[in-house]
């Protein structure tokens, strides 16, 4: 019961979601299109089980920020464009198109700190990149303690932000720019200096 509790915020939130997902970007998908998000949906609940059954929930604010890291995950996959990723790999030329707009850099920024010269320190853009992997940063030393030195953490947060940004430029649906990366590994190191300062104190 600990564990089906663990999972059933994230499935109660991916139910509210599946719906306008699937009107904005799979209503008119073909059957290839729609089997793929299946596809990719039914992975990420696979990943979330085998992850929950693993691990041990012997006091309620382990299962519980255990709970809240699912939901933290499939907010930024959402964000980021994970559903939407699927869509664009099941369509014919995906590659193709993924080629075009790195030959053409259409929405890509490979020049580091651009971003500060075209928006404000404070702006939603900033901070925004800047505070989504935070909690990442406090989250893998919470529930990965193999993982919590300084290094590993950063190292998987900066794969993590490389990641998103790969998807990105798949789905063409937000830009895939080199200061995100940087804004978002800042945040996930912000977030485990915040996770050792608490630990100590």
């Amino acid at each position: 019961m600990k564990k089906i509790a663990i999972l059933l915020p994230v499935v109660i939130l991916a139910l509210l979601y599946s719906r306008p997902i699937y009107h904005s970007s799979y209503a008119v998908a073909g059957l290839r299109g729609k089997a793929s998000l299946a596809f990719g949906v039914c992975i990420m609940f696979l990943v979330m089980i085998m992850g929950v059954y693993k691990k041990k929930q012997e006091t309620f604010l382990q299962g519980f920020i255990q709970s809240s890291f699912l939901v933290y995950v499939f907010m930024v996959l959402t964000l980021t464009g994970y559903f939407i990723l699927f869509r664009e790999v099941a369509a014919h030329g995906w590659w193709h198109g993924v080629v075009h707009r790195i030959h053409t850099k259409e929405r890509i920024n490979l020049r580091p700190f651009l971003m500060f010269k075209q928006f404000r320190i404070g702006s939603t853009q900033v901070i925004g990149n800047l505070v989504m992997l935070l909690p990442l940063g406090i989250y893998i030393p919470l529930l990965f303690p193999k993982l919590s030195g300084f290094f590993k953490v950063f190292i998987i947060c900066l794969l993590t932000s490389i990641s998103i940004e790969l998807m990105q430029l798949i789905t063409n649906v937000r830009s895939t720019d080199i200061d995100d990366v940087i804004l978002n590994t800042s945040g996930a190191v912000v977030g485990y200096m915040v996770y050792k300062v608490l630990r100590l104190g």
